[in-house]
């Protein structure tokens, strides 16, 4: 069981390589960080190595997901394949094994089709050449996370991320784990109030502090568990509002310091529930 504790890089006003002693002095034994074709890693995967914390993995963009399935002329679905494969490329480079990638984005997609599974095929090729693993997060669009894994779950480099705010607010209570568990590679763990408005928006997706909002632990706990889930335990969080959402505000008032202590604290309170179990 490996009982390890990560935890994102925080958009915030402290720089990502300043966060990186404040992580390490919280507890916390790894961070994943975003990919761009434009940033430089070096420095912050250099500094987190040299503070002792391993890079869990890296987070793809997402914006343009929905392009690979849906841009019939292909050139929008283009440039989001190249950087699918430019973040693989970087995992191979800097000896990080798991790049995470959303499943599709945009609330109103929910038809998969074999254009995108099949412009995914050349992806996930890739990855396989460069020995690095994908984790499709469970996001919009439930069907696509289905279609996908379906389609090449049963390749050894492919599996799910569970993210638990997702699971609540864009999935509608789906039982995500259940229907998933068994392509479990890694976890976003974070909370939040559901979905609160009668359309499904991401400014529900407000990536609380585990334990601040209405996700069941003891379950997710016991779900982990029963899927045989080996860790490390990630956590993806937010100390910013979503736009017209002020309960994140408590988060903001904190010094740095003091949210990154606090989010160990819940981490391990969870992960105490997880051994218990």
């Amino acid at each position: 069981m490996n009982e390890k504790m990560c935890i994102n890089l925080i958009e915030s006003t402290i720089p990502f390589i300043e966060q990186l002693p404040i992580i390490k002095n919280a507890g916390f034994d790894g961070i994943f960080t975003d990919w761009e074709r434009d940033i430089d890693l070096h420095p912050i995967i250099n500094k987190a190595r040299e503070l002792g914390l391993y890079v869990q993995s890296l987070h793809a963009p997402f914006y343009g997901m929905d392009d690979i399935f849906h841009d019939e002329e292909g050139t929008l679905a283009d440039k989001m394949i190249s950087d699918l494969m430019g973040s693989i490329d970087s995992c191979a480079e800097f000896g990080i094994d798991l790049v995470i990638f959303h499943a599709i984005i945009g609330m109103d997609n929910h038809s998969p089709n074999e254009l995108g599974l099949e412009r995914l095929r050349k992806v996930i090729d890739r990855a396989a050449e460069k020995n690095v693993r994908i984790a499709f997060e469970n996001t919009e669009g439930e069907e696509y996370l289905k279609a996908i894994l379906d389609r090449y779950g049963d390749r050894e480099h492919i599996g799910f991320c569970f993210d638990s705010g997702h699971a609540m607010c864009y999935n509608s209570g789906s039982d995500i784990l259940g229907k998933f568990g068994k392509y479990l590679f890694s976890t976003h763990l974070n909370d939040n109030l559901g979905q609160t408005e009668e359309e499904i928006t991401f400014c529900d997706d407000l990536h609380m502090l585990p334990f601040d909002g209405i996700a069941d632990w003891e379950e997710i706990a016991r779900q982990l568990k029963e899927n045989n889930f080996k860790g490390p335990f990630t956590f993806e969080l937010i100390c910013k509002n979503r736009p017209n959402r002020t309960v994140n505000d408590r988060y903001i008032k904190m010094p740095f310091e003091e949210y990154i202590k606090e989010a160990y604290a819940r981490a391990d309170k969870f992960r105490k529930l997880y051994l218990n179990k």
